[in-house]
């Protein structure tokens, strides 16, 4: 009994550390090949957004990483998560909340062509937006690990510049968008852990603490309550 009681001390401590980044992953060494994200958080959602290629090329290295948001880039690819019956079926409601949390069921992977990230789109404004510099190495990671939690290439639905794909793991409480979110930046090497990012809150959390980590704005950056624009046709 008291070994058991040493070993479910020694894992609530496990779970309660702050994680590290992985040094050969993160930060990228200075004036080595890199490549930037933004992942935007509004009020529910989290998305990892892709500059698509000649995007970064028109934004000179020396400048801000927070060219990469300027009108120049306009070419994004977003990936994010969520439950497939609210989503796509619309089976929402209080029943519907109670399923998707406390009930594991099928998720779809969105991934969306878009001229402007998810925090300048969203509905539910204010986001907090994080632009990060990864390494070659922890760049291709993520990507590897992004398309290794879609089941088939065929989508089960298109609307408008998103794609939706049955996801490789089930959608509750302990694996929804935020977690989805952290555990693709891990393999990044960034400092996440999914166990902390239950919401909007922990997760913006830790990505500030990578800001903060990294002490160097061509690496890491924040913009907090980021509003998002009018939809122009």
């Amino acid at each position: 009994m008291r070994s058991r009681l040493i070993t479910l001390a020694c894992l609530l401590l496990a779970l309660s550390g702050c994680a590290a980044p992985v040094r050969e992953l993160w930060p990228p060494p200075e004036g080595a090949p890199s490549h930037t994200i933004v992942v935007s958080l509004d009020t529910w959602h989290a998305m990892i957004a892709f500059p698509l290629a000649g995007a970064e090329d028109r934004v000179p290295r020396s400048a801000p990483r927070s060219s990469i948001l300027s009108p120049q880039s306009r070419a994004f690819e977003e990936w994010g998560y969520a439950e497939q019956a609210w989503y796509l079926e619309g089976r929402q409601g209080f029943t519907g909340i109670i399923r998707a949390l406390f009930w594991p069921s099928p998720g779809v992977v969105e991934v969306g062509l878009h001229s402007r990230i998810w925090a300048a789109r969203t509905p539910q404004p204010p986001s907090d937006v994080f632009v990060l510099r990864l390494s070659e190495t922890g760049y291709q990671r993520l990507r590897r690990h992004l398309r290794a939690t879609v089941v088939a290439s065929e989508p089960l639905l298109v609307i408008g510049g998103s794609k939706f794909y049955s996801s490789q793991r089930p959608y509750h409480l302990f694996h929804q968008c935020h977690q989805y979110a952290a555990l693709a930046l891990r393999e990044a090497g960034l400092p996440l852990s999914a166990f902390w990012s239950i919401n909007r809150a922990g997760l913006a959390m830790q990505l500030r603490r990578a800001v903060e980590l990294a002490g160097d704005q061509s690496v890491a950056m924040t913009i907090e309550d980021f509003q998002a624009e009018a939809e122009t046709k």
